[in-house]
């Protein structure tokens, strides 16, 4: 059997959970479709739009007005797949006209900002109303984002909550005994990572931890801003913003620092969190994390079990939560070993992959 899978922009180098489901599907063949082959093409199965001429013309304006390019009726005919899984709900909305001429079931995988802050943009209400009636199932990231959307419209008897997976096996396993300076970030320099907030608790902390340091991995439209702050408080002696950084860079990154702070927030346009891929993959490695009450990651940073909480938006509870695990080396070897096991158990890929398989069976 055959599924389809379809992303507009096929991969950003963020969206690492989309190829892992791709390269390691057990008994579904994937045929992959994008409108732009970006990132994580190599050795698949992949089609992507026509660029010139008339055909290229006009599949430019159909995804342009939100429809569902003409090329992807030729894949079905030529690849004859089972099923449609559609990634993030603008891309998946393109699928309608698809789905309902080729009469295949049709799932979409929600992420994050489509949940949050995609609804509230000038006519995607409506046109959700409409993703609603043409679509099989949903999939959601966390039952925090399940339960977003239910309030949607969603019928929440038609949603399955399949979260982000890492290859865990292949993942060095390094259980910390204890916290040193050492203080990592990752990810798009934008308001719902709540970088700023980090920052703000990094002048009280090095009062009491003279030494400490924190790396900023990624880039963003917020980064100049977070630069011009870390030079306005006299923090460039112990911050290093590093811009865009490979997956592998990260790991090695994850594998030599000493706590993963994760202090994201709802942003002012609604956009706020799935669960952060990064704190997965950390978590898998040992790094201990510090993660705001926010969205899906209360799911997976259980307070003093598998990582420290803290509420949102509140440097003050982030410097104890550091200083806490800075002094406290059986916490540390405690939610070390913790995170571990939660990720094995809920975040392991060849589970959640059978999940996602289940699912393509049960509507075939």
């Amino acid at each position: 059997m055959k599924v389809l899978h379809f992303k507009t922009t096929y991969l950003n180098p963020s969206e690492t959970f989309i190829d892992g489901l791709v390269r390691n599907h057990k008994t579904f063949e994937p045929v992959i479709t994008t409108c732009y082959a970006k990132s994580f093409v190599k050795d698949l199965n992949i089609y992507e739009m026509p660029k010139y001429g008339l055909q290229g013309f006009w599949n430019t304006v159909q995804i342009k007005l939100n429809m569902t390019p003409s090329f992807l009726f030729d894949v079905v005919k030529d690849e004859q797949p089972d099923i449609i899984h559609g990634h993030f709900g603008l891309d998946s909305y393109r699928l309608i006209r698809l789905r309902n001429k080729a009469g295949l079931p049709l799932i979409v995988n929600f992420y994050g900002h489509d949940v949050t802050r995609l609804p509230r943009e000038f006519g995607w209400k409506q046109r959700y109303k409409r993703l609603r009636k043409n679509m099989d199932w949903a999939v959601a990231v966390s039952n925090d984002m399940k339960r977003n959307l239910v309030k949607l419209g969603f019928d929440k008897n038609k949603i399955s909550v399949v979260k982000l997976a890492v290859d865990v096996e292949n993942i060095e396993f390094n259980q910390r005994h204890s916290s040193g300076p050492r203080l990592m970030m990752v990810g798009r320099c934008v308001e719902k990572k709540g970088f700023i907030y980090a920052l703000r608790a990094l002048t009280e902390i090095r009062k009491v931890i003279p030494d400490i340091t924190l790396d900023l991995y990624g880039d963003g439209e917020l980064l100049p801003q977070l630069k011009s702050y870390v030079k306005d408080a006299g923090l460039s002696d112990c911050v290093t913003f590093h811009g865009f950084t490979d997956n592998i860079d990260i790991f090695k990154a994850l594998q030599n620092h000493d706590i993963l702070l994760v202090p994201s927030v709802q942003a002012k346009d609604g956009d706020r969190e799935g669960l952060p891929q990064t704190t997965v993959e950390g978590m898998a490695t040992g790094i201990p994390v510090i993660a705001s009450n926010h969205a899906g990651l209360p799911e997976l940073v259980i307070n003093e079990e598998t990582g420290l909480q803290v509420p949102t938006r509140n440097s003050d509870a982030l410097k104890r939560a550091v200083i806490r695990l800075y002094k406290d080396a059986d916490l540390v070897k405690k939610v070390s070993l913790g995170g571990r096991l939660m990720v094995e158990k809920e975040h392991n890929l060849n589970s959640q992959i059978k999940k996602t398989e289940d699912l393509y069976r049960q509507l075939v």
